[in-house]
């Protein structure tokens, strides 16, 4: 890989976002950025009616550093990467923070969670020495699991919390108590580095390996590793491995899930689209650039951003080019994930930060807004059906800041 000026910060802590069964954007139309649950447009169909967008809120965290946020039944959670690292609860109707968690290490790997019951009522966030549970309501640390490498994002089922971790094993620990359920070796069958991506570059700080974040449908948990250029699938219950499929490149985004699929990016140019059971091709498409963002599958489509500066809408069957909407300006790439709720597609760009609602149907451009002049755009886009979310940077020493931005796009 090329380091590329959204993904510096990721190098040194790759960002993931992860939620269970309340995804970041749990009420888009068809749950596009939900890694556990199969997607289904009738979830918010007619969830909004675009207007102008306005920004409701900014919150910066007292100097923060913001690299990623999602939201679940109105309280946005953003990672924050200053000091020793540090979690914001947000309360989405008003921008205020409801709590705040401190020294929660974050130089390598992170990510959050959300436990799927109420019981117990957790957030998981992944970290540089292991798994930590907060409670929801209060922050408070629940329970730590100590992985010495550190683990990049987790994700949940009903029994389980699991994430990969640096040491090159991926691990399910018990929901309520973090003990150690299983761990699977993901080095032995390491496949040898494709032509010009060699996997000790995309390492860092002497780390046996560089896994991505976890995304499970419930049953099936898995996750891109960037280093060895493939994508590896396991049962969630059992630990046991179910496929591991490989491509021609690194793998930055994480995978999301339909009810028959798994989709997933890649550094060679690609967007994939593999049988979630036996890990064999049902399509793909070729871009003009890398693929480095998560995809948002629905019903009708599979919408995903490449650094060429397009957002491409898939048929999910065919594997068809529906239409592309390009993203007008030079240096304009795609690094975040696109959300989708109703009949629009939402996604931004880093340089400039720019937000854009497009027709789901036409591709057609509706508007776009840079939610904060002088700011990189370094989260996927989130939305509860009538906030859209984001995290910004600065875009030079002297220019922008770091903030949780909430765009409002409905009545």
């Amino acid at each position: 890989m090329t380091v590329n000026p959204f993904r510096i910060a990721w190098l040194a802590c790759p960002v993931v976002i992860t939620i269970l069964s309340v995804a970041p954007i749990r009420a888009q139309d068809d749950a596009a950025q939900d890694r556990t649950a199969p997607v289904g447009d009738e979830a918010s169909e007619d969830a909004v009616e675009d207007i102008a967008p306005v920004v409701a809120w900014t919150y910066d965290g007292d100097g923060a550093s913001f690299d990623g946020v999602f939201v679940d039944h109105g309280v946005a959670y953003a990672i924050d990467r200053k000091g020793r690292g540090r979690v914001h609860a947000i309360e989405t109707t008003t921008g205020k923070a409801i709590w705040v968690a401190h020294d929660i290490p974050m130089s390598y790997g992170y990510g959050i969670a959300r436990s799927p019951n109420t019981e117990p009522d957790y957030v998981f966030v992944g970290c540089d020495n292991g798994l930590v549970a907060l409670h929801r309501t209060t922050g408070k640390v629940a329970w730590h699991t100590k992985i010495d490498l550190g683990v990049a994002g987790p994700a949940c089922t009903n029994d389980s919390v699991v994430a990969a971790s640096a040491d090159g094993n991926v691990y399910a620990c018990n929901l309520r108590t973090g003990e150690i359920l299983w761990k699977q070796d993901y080095l032995d069958d390491a496949p040898g580095d494709p032509a010009g991506f060699r996997g000790d570059n995309a390492r860092f700080g002497g780390k046996p390996a560089r896994p991505g974040g976890a995304s499970t449908d419930g049953r099936i948990v898995a996750m891109s590793i960037f280093d060895q250029c493939r994508t590896i699938a396991f049962d969630a219950k059992s630990g046991e491995r179910l496929w591991s499929f490989p491509t021609h490149g690194w793998q930055y985004g994480e995978v999301r899930f339909d009810p028959r699929n798994a989709y997933f990016g890649s550094q060679d140019k690609h967007f994939y689209a593999v049988d979630k059971k036996r890990g064999k091709l049902v399509w793909k498409i070729e871009s003009k650039a890398r693929v480095e963002a998560a995809g948002a599958p629905t019903r009708r489509a599979t919408y995903f951003g490449s650094c060429d500066g397009k957002l491409y809408a898939v048929d999910r069957v065919m594997g068809s080019i529906q239409w592309t909407c390009d993203a007008a300006g030079k240096g304009s790439p795609i690094y975040a994930a696109p959300a989708v709720v109703g009949d629009t597609v939402y996604f931004a760009t880093l340089r400039p930060g720019k937000l854009y609602a497009v027709d789901r149907e036409r591709g057609e451009l509706r508007w776009k807004l840079e939610p904060l002049a002088d700011s990189e755009i370094n989260s996927d886009v989130v939305t509860d059906g009538t906030l859209i979310l984001v995290t910004t940077r600065r875009a030079s020493e002297d220019k922008g800041k770091s903030a949780v931005i909430a765009i409002r796009t409905s009545r």
